[in-house]
């Protein structure tokens, strides 16, 4: 009896363990690996250097609105992660705009194929967006390159990259454990974060380019062909989001530098799109979706080389 338990406890063993490898395959998403203690020296290093380079842009006007009249004043919108005003506190002006681009290039360091695809990267909409208004995304990032550990950080504006946290089990462990320790000290916060169109007076924003629920199946499927990948799992799960601002993609921006630098081209490209609204109305923010599409098929066709799709995109980008 002893041993048939034993063996039975043994397959169950086995077929968890199967289980986990086929939800949590190994995948890499850096070109490079940089020991902990350098990219730890490189990131205090950009921080320093763009925190000074943050004094030459002047806070005031349209520059840096969203700081100025919110997170400066110590305060954020209720649908916010109720941890938000103690990292704000901890920020100034400058310090955003440091942490935002030293995370943002260290991240794109780590990935990058090309010189081009760097270039490509660091001059795309969402990042120049995020520091024009001062939005908190760059603490996102900042907090996806030590995961899981700096969860309170990446999960400041979790609609993105909540997704991250479905790489690797122990990322899923360590979120779920944060997710309980924070409702079990501030309550429920997740369903106002959840509704969070509910609160705009104003209606749903023109550039929310969120499609919402309906869009489920669609992301659920891409999740599963993007299992293990941090970069395909944030970008699937952008399609079930309700509320997607363009900026809001800055978590995802980093895997410009993964593709080759045509592709990488494009990207920049098409991550200007919706700025196209200017001239053509409201439906240019939609445009966006080229630049969230285009991402994950490019970095699908170098996991999965083998279709026909996958070597049309190798070949000719």
């Amino acid at each position: 009896m002893a041993g048939w338990l034993c063996d039975r406890q043994g397959k169950m063993k086995d077929r968890f363990n199967d289980l986990c490898d086929t939800l949590f395959p190994d995948i890499s998403i850096h070109a490079r690996e940089i020991a902990g203690w350098l990219q730890a020296i490189l990131f205090i290093v950009f921080t320093v250097l763009f925190t000074l380079l943050g004094r030459l842009l002047p806070l005031g006007g349209y520059i840096g609105f969203d700081w100025y009249t919110f997170y400066s004043q110590g305060r954020a919108p209720v649908f916010y992660p109720p941890w938000t005003h103690i990292i704000i506190s901890l920020l100034s002006w400058e310090l955003l705009i440091g942490v935002t681009l030293a995370g943002f290039s260290l991240a794109v360091i780590r990935r990058s194929k090309h010189p081009v695809s760097v270039i490509s990267a660091l001059l795309c909409l969402p990042l120049l967006w995020t520091i024009f208004l001062g939005q908190l995304e760059g603490i996102v990032v900042a907090g996806l390159l030590v995961m899981p550990w700096l969860a309170p950080l990446a999960l400041i504006k979790p609609q993105v990259s909540i997704f991250a946290f479905l790489a690797k089990r122990s990322y899923l462990v360590v979120v779920i454990l944060f997710l309980i320790l924070t409702i079990i000290i501030w309550g429920m916060w997740p369903l106002r974060t959840l509704n969070v169109e509910s609160f705009y007076n104003d209606g749903r924003y023109p550039q929310n380019i969120g499609l919402g629920w309906w869009a489920l199946p669609i992301s659920l499927v891409l999740l599963w062909f993007s299992r293990g990948d941090m970069d395909m799992l944030m970008i699937s799960g952008c399609f079930m989001l309700p509320h997607l601002i363009p900026y809001n993609l800055l978590p995802i921006a980093p895997a410009i530098a993964r593709l080759k630098p045509k592709a990488s081209i494009l990207a920049f490209i098409f991550s200007w799109l919706p700025f196209s609204a200017n001239w053509f109305g409201p439906k240019g923010w939609w445009l966006g979706w080229i630049f969230i599409l285009w991402l994950w098929f490019n970095i699908a066709a170098q996991r999965y080389p083998k279709s026909k799709a996958s070597q049309w995109l190798l070949r000719y980008f």
